[in-house]
């Protein structure tokens, strides 16, 4: 499932970020045993996938990459025809995203103490920041938070233009959570409209426990477009801290005491005499081509359809060690995603499709393009770039069918059908072709999903996305292939095969139709969301053309901290609040724009 904004994260090949390039598997990748879709090769494709070799699959490193030579690899094995402009397997493309270039720096001064930080191991710069050098004193500015309705104000009094300001990571603790003021961006803003020369962010207490202090990935964006940032800005270990503070003869771990919590909270802000900051921050751009798609088409028996095609997809990539997108919290940021149900699962039934269609005595009329997108993860970046640059033209598309997390089947919480209203008939459809399988359904009419069924929505062409749920396990190291339901997964790859037939073999093609706007179902805002960082909310990604979060005004880019009396912090809590409201109903959802909270009053529309 795709939860961050287009060219708003970042990472680096393994190279840079990992070292040596990761280690063998243990065993060759699986190839397919059965002309069917079966429990035991979908297993055995989805273990591979989400192997410890793999690292994650994060979508510009060398995990992703091993992922898609396996797809094109199986596909040249099953006899597909490669379907890139280069008669190849791969189309290539470009994540634009930040590196660490040569030079970062922060010295810190502490009386007559001077010594240099170690970047990655002590600091890290943060891909918001923009890059630049700044020398200057030092101020502890508490949380960094100015909160008037709690009558708390870390900056009251306290003069940071000019000085370097440090402060604490999230906000004094308090009943019901964390708010929209303990994020980066947040304190971000109060700093620079004070005139603060950089900022440095350090661990709480509540973060840096059991003798862990997890430095934040330079890859963080703050939710914000990498360099976007108008002061530097850098993240510390609490060890570069309390260097910081010593002059004042007090610890970062002090300060949260005196500050206290709940309605106690009191600040502890004041300029530390002795003590000052070099700070540079150095960020490349990366330009060239570093992710790819693979395409593999079978062609049409038909020669009369044979140049219309059915679009079959999945995304290949996840996010690799969890710098960024980890549901996990800071902790597990480092370990190994092993993406199981996102998108190994999807990955796997795409092979298995391939190997069934292409194995199976009756082609099919129309053409099957079969395509294994990378960059999903980062934005549906490998969907878009399709879309903008087809190998096969958009008008002789008939459908695409999408795979994302479909391996983890639950009777009580459905298999997802979504996309069923962007054709007439499209739903009929599917109905007929499940009823002989025993699975239990819920449909959704609507074609924009956070998935790569989105970016052929929006192109006008009918879409449907198999989707099995939302988990505990998503998002996190827990993601591993012993969970996965392998049996009912291989039951919804028939179904999935049977779909595409029909959908190939019809003799009419299918007419998109805008989905119906309806008043009952499950409550929807029309967004396709991405995380947004530490305690930041959901990051939206895009908004649905006359949708319910269109039309009240919400933008890409838009921060959503709260909907109605729910306080969102991540995707999670967007989905309960949805799950607790019903179509029709009128919410006011909070949101962060250019670090000012705005508030909008949405009607909500219905999935």
């Amino acid at each position: 499932m795709s939860h961050a904004r287009a060219a708003a994260l970042a990472s680096l090949f393994a190279a840079a970020l990992l070292g040596p390039g990761p280690a063998r598997a243990e065993e060759p990748p699986p190839t397919g045993t059965h002309p069917e879709v079966t429990a035991d090769d979908f297993l055995a494709r989805a273990r591979w996938l989400s192997s410890p070799a793999l690292e994650g699959r994060m979508s510009v490193e060398p995990g992703a990459f091993r992922a898609s030579q396996y797809v094109a690899d199986e596909w040249a094995r099953l006899g597909l025809a490669p379907a890139a402009d280069d008669g190849g397997w791969f189309q290539p493309f470009t994540i634009d995203l930040p590196r660490l270039a040569p030079g970062n720096l922060l010295e810190v001064r502490a009386g007559e103490t001077t010594r240099a930080a170690e970047v990655e191991q002590e600091w890290n710069p943060v891909a918001a920041s923009p890059s630049g050098e700044v020398t200057a004193p030092v101020v502890f500015a508490g949380y960094g938070v100015a909160d008037p309705d709690r009558g708390y104000d870390d900056y009251a009094g306290l003069d940071v233009t000019g000085k370097v300001v440090l402060v604490v990571r999230r906000e004094p603790p308090r009943p019901g959570g964390f708010t929209e003021r303990a994020t980066f961006r947040r304190k971000l803003s109060e700093a620079a409209t004070r005139h603060a020369a950089a900022l440095l962010v350090v661990n709480d207490g509540a973060t840096a426990t059991g003798g862990k202090d997890p430095l934040l990935h330079w890859s963080e964006t703050a939710g914000m477009v990498p360099g976007s940032a108008t002061i530097p800005f850098a993240f510390v270990s609490r060890a570069v801290a309390d260097a910081l503070l010593a002059p004042a003869a007090t610890t970062v771990a002090a300060l949260e005491t005196r500050i206290g919590r709940d309605a106690a909270a009191k600040p502890a802000s004041f300029a530390v005499t002795g003590a000052s900051v070099r700070l540079r921050v150095a960020f490349e751009r990366r330009r060239e081509r570093n992710a790819r798609n693979v395409a593999g088409i079978l062609v049409g028996a038909d020669p009369a359809l044979r140049d219309e095609v059915v679009v079959v997809g999945a995304h290949h990539d996840h996010v690799g060690r969890g710098w960024f997108g980890s549901a996990a919290g800071p902790a597990a940021q480092g370990q190994i995603h092993p993406g199981a149900d996102d998108n190994a699962s999807g990955t796997a039934m795409l092979l298995e499709l391939a190997e069934a269609l292409a194995k199976s005595k009756d082609r099919p009329r129309r053409s099957v393009l079969f395509l294994s997108f990378s960059g999903e993860e980062l934005g549906l970046l490998g969907s878009r770039h399709y879309v903008e640059h087809p190998l096969r033209p958009l008008a002789q598309t008939v459908a695409m069918v999408n795979c994302d997390m479909v391996g983890r089947y639950d009777p009580a919480r459905t298999l997802e059908v979504g996309g069923v209203g962007t054709a007439v008939g499209l739903q009929a459809l599917v109905e007929a072709a499940a009823a002989p399988y025993g699975l239990k359904l819920s449909y959704d009419p609507q074609g924009v999903a956070p998935s790569d069924n989105t970016s052929f929505f929006l192109k006008k062409i009918p879409v449907l996305f198999f989707f099995t749920g939302i988990h505990a396990e998503y998002h996190t190291p827990r993601d591993t292939a012993d969970r996965l339901n392998a049996k009912d997964a291989a039951t919804i790859g028939a179904l999935v095969l049977d779909v595409t037939r029909t959908l190939s073999d019809r003799d009419d093609r299918l007419a998109f139709s805008q989905p119906p706007a309806k008043t009952r179902g499950r409550a929807a805002l029309g967004i396709v969301p991405s995380p947004g960082s530490d305690t930041g909310g959901v990051v939206v990604d895009s908004v649905a053309d006359g949708g319910p979060a269109a039309q009240a005004g919400v933008r890409p880019g838009d921060v959503i901290t709260a909907i109605g009396p729910t306080l969102v912090r991540g995707l999670r809590e967007l989905q309960q609040a949805l799950a607790a409201a019903k179509p029709g109903d009128r919410v006011v959802v909070k949101v962060l724009r250019g670090g000012a909270e705005q508030s909008v009053e949405v009607t909500l529309g219905s999935r």
